[in-house]
């Protein structure tokens, strides 16, 4: 029998059970989002010469730029800058410095399966933050999921005054079991009296297994020798340095002063790894 060049075949009938599905239109991503958002990309907050100026501070082991860490020994500004390379993701180009949104989303995700793993041994953890208006949301959602997984969150209502100088007296206060310092009428971060929250902080939660904080609570608990989960800011680099030098804390490289709906994706990822917290 002759065979028909394929040329003249009769159409194939198209085979419902072959057709692909069609795609969801996908939106987008988390690192898009907090881009989006200037939680990561380029700061609007600095100029490339403020934080080359702070990476020479810190370099120096400067005091105020070091946010309570102790002191790099034997640290050099090759090793800051490698730091703000591996840790943040610029390399020192531009008028901008920037903070990768893959750094991000990366460092978010290793520091809140930290967070899980401790809470799933029944570990004592301690949340605090120094920037209420910013970072508050997800402090909740972490301390809400290792609540939920297990784990022992501190929480108290109130510290007894630490800054018995300023006409209302500061002190700490426990929300949704997340410490931030107040003065009784607002929530003032610790702008104020730094160190002393700090210090007071330490007092009060004695030695957790895990502490999740930022900036000069950060520092300090690196300090006293607790391991950290560390949200940081470009001008926080010390908390980076801190863990670029092996030290046990975990950073999460962010814009810290967003509103707060700017966290949003942080806290899905959240949702997403611990589902009901």
């Amino acid at each position: 029998m002759t065979r028909r060049p394929r040329s003249r075949l009769p159409p194939k009938l198209p085979d419902p059970a072959r057709e692909a599905a069609p795609r969801a239109a996908r939106g987008p991503s988390t690192r898009e989002r907090l881009k989006t958002a200037r939680v990561s990309g380029r700061s609007v907050a600095f100029g490339s010469t403020e934080i080359v100026s702070l990476m020479r501070r810190v370099a120096r082991n400067d005091r105020a730029a070091l946010l309570g860490c102790p002191a790099f020994e034997g640290i050099t500004l090759a090793q800051v800058q490698s730091t703000m390379a591996d840790v943040y993701g610029w390399d020192g180009d531009g008028p901008r410095p920037r903070i990768a949104g893959s750094r991000t989303v990366e460092g978010f995700t290793a520091a809140s399966e930290r967070v899980l793993e401790v809470a799933s041994d029944g570990g004592r953890i301690a949340f605090a933050t120094t920037c209420p208006a910013s970072l508050f949301t997800v402090h909740r959602a972490l301390a809400a999921a290792a609540d939920a997984a297990g784990g022992k969150v501190f929480e108290a209502a109130e510290s007894a005054p630490f800054d018995e100088r300023s006409r209302d007296a500061a002190r700490l206060r426990w929300l949704d079991r997340v410490a931030m310092v107040t003065d009784g009428h607002t929530l003032p971060g610790d702008a104020r009296a730094p160190g002393l929250a700090a210090e007071e902080l330490a007092f009060t939660i004695g030695h957790p297994d895990l502490v999740v904080a930022d900036r000069t609570f950060a520092g300090h608990a690196i300090a006293s020798g607790v391991e950290v989960v560390a949200f940081a800011g470009l001008d926080a680099l010390a908390l980076a340095v801190a863990a670029w030098r092996g030290l046990a804390v975990r950073v999460v490289p962010l814009d810290e002063r967003r509103p707060p709906g700017a966290y949003e994706p942080l806290v899905e990822l959240v949702d997403q790894l611990h589902p009901g917290a």
